[in-house]
């Protein structure tokens, strides 16, 4: 036999989850001191310069179109 569920109840415990969640996900975004905040913003520029960095082509300097006529000069397609 089935256990009856009170529909209610379940939304209640959902959402109480979910605000759990929420919570937890600010605790580690807001709870954390400036010094904190600080390195963690340093590490995050610096591994974005880093990958920059490494990047063979650099954005927008290559385009599709110039590549193609570079390849095949003479091909209207």
């Amino acid at each position: 036999m089935t256990e009856i569920v009170n529909l209610r109840r379940v939304r209640k415990r959902l959402a109480r989850e979910k605000d759990a969640r929420k919570a937890e996900e600010n605790r580690a975004l807001f709870g954390r001191s400036k010094g904190e905040r600080l390195r963690s913003e340093a590490e995050s520029a610096r591994l974005t310069r880093d990958l920059e960095g490494a990047r063979l082509d650099p954005a927008g300097s290559a385009d599709d179109a110039s590549m193609k006529s570079d390849i095949c000069p003479h091909d209207d397609t």
